[in-house]
């Protein structure tokens, strides 16, 4: 029989979002709430323990000894009633039938099993709590209490801690679903930080191999020359050494000035032109566009790369400038493979517009018999230039054909 008022938890839910909660260790605040409602069923308990009642609320003489003795196991079992709701609702049914002692230990059990097991099982073990609950008035009538009021105040009762035990399993999941929520949202952001990140260090990485690998190849290149010239019968002259290595010094200069230029633009791409306090001031160099497509082909000839030059650029002027950058990139590339690979060959680039695209070409031929590269290449370049050229809408190709290495670049033809 349940008589008592519906006990109130205080202090916040275990939420975890690993084991389930009615399996997680209970926390100091829970305790706390264990503790209290334990000694509040005890006083209840003992309460009929006092001989001068003589059948406290309608107990007979002769029931009262089981009647204390369902009520201790049933605040007992109050203990358990977190890590163990079902096992202790099945324990507790007989003496929420039978014992008016386990008043408060009843009410506790109920709203435990409401806030710890599914509904589908707790809300038909609280109806067959409230039907077992219902005829004690007919075995133990209560004095001065009639059927109509013991049946409402026991439905009441039942029906409050069902209510509140479900209040709290709900507000439980719902602050389950939000920790697991910002928890993913945090891994999801990590993961999106994580993909910035590499994607910038690959964009750093593409640019400074496309800026100091054509730079390091003229530098080979000079270098080889003025080593054949210094190795053969007729050494060079004073002025031609001091010559080649102005043109070393120089293309040494505008590899860290472009390398130092490219950080610049990938750290902060709004970054202005004041250097930073107690450095030297350099010029700035804007990003290479279509522009500079001549400038580039004139550096390798004046590197004594054999090159043949077919643009088109006035039709391509107004390109977006990723797509110009993208191009210039392609040539440049082109011309430090063949610098490469294919030494004294002569070079082909072709830069124009051709069937609503823009078509980029450099051609070599295959250098006769085999031919160790100067400066060993790890396909990183070619890699860096598919990518740029598919982020830009476009396709890219290279390969052999025809006894040529062919690098070709097809890019949409959009205005700016």
């Amino acid at each position: 029989m349940v008589t008592a008022a519906l006990p109130v938890e205080g202090g916040q839910p275990s939420v975890r979002t690993g084991p389930s909660p009615s399996r997680a260790r209970r926390t100091s605040a829970q305790w706390a709430v264990d503790g209290l409602l334990f000694v509040v069923a005890l006083l209840v308990w003992a309460s009929y323990l006092d001989p001068l009642q003589g059948g406290a609320g309608g107990v007979p003489d002769w029931f009262l000894p089981w009647d204390v003795a369902m009520g201790l196991v049933a605040c007992g079992a109050m203990w358990w009633t977190r890590s163990h709701p079902l096992a202790v609702g099945l324990v507790v049914f007989v003496p929420a039938a039978l014992s008016a002692s386990a008043a408060v230990a009843v009410v506790v059990v109920v709203y435990r099993m409401a806030a710890y097991l599914r509904p589908r099982a707790s809300v038909p073990l609280v109806a067959v709590y409230l039907a077992a609950a219902i005829p004690y008035h007919a075995l133990f009538p209560i004095p001065g209490v009639d059927w109509a009021s013991y049946v409402l105040v026991i439905s009441l009762l039942h029906l409050l801690a069902l209510s509140f035990g479900l209040l709290t399993r709900s507000r439980r999941l719902v602050l389950e679903g939000l920790r697991a929520e910002a928890a993913r949202e945090r891994a999801l952001a990590a993961a999106r930080l994580e993909g910035a990140r590499r994607g910038e260090r690959e964009r750093i990485a593409r640019e400074m191999h496309d800026v100091l690998a054509h730079r390091v190849s003229l530098l080979s290149m000079h270098a080889g020359a003025l080593e054949y010239r210094t190795a053969g019968e007729s050494p060079p002259t004073l002025d031609e050494v001091r010559a080649a290595a102005t043109v070393i010094r120089h293309n040494a200069h505008l590899a860290v000035e472009e390398l130092r230029q490219v950080l610049v633009v990938l750290r902060d791409p709004a970054a202005g032109t004041a250097p930073a306090a107690g450095s030297a001031a350099l010029p700035e160099r804007p990003q290479p566009l279509l522009r500079d497509v001549p400038r580039l082909v004139d550096e390798a000839r004046g590197a004594g790369q054999r090159v043949t030059a077919q643009l088109d650029l006035d039709p391509l002027a107004d390109l977006p400038d990723n797509v110009q950058r993208t191009v210039y990139r392609t040539v440049q590339e082109g011309l430090t493979n063949a610098r490469k690979h294919a030494v004294g060959a002569v070079v082909t680039v072709t830069v124009g517009p051709a069937d609503e695209q823009v078509y980029v070409a450099v051609v070599n031929p295959l250098p006769v018999g085999v031919t160790a590269s100067e400066i060993p290449g790890a396909g990183a370049g070619l890699t860096g230039l598919s990518e740029r050229v598919r982020l830009d809408g476009g396709r890219f190709e290279h390969g052999v054909r025809d006894g040529e290495f062919r690098l070709a670049a097809h890019l949409p033809l959009e205005r700016a």
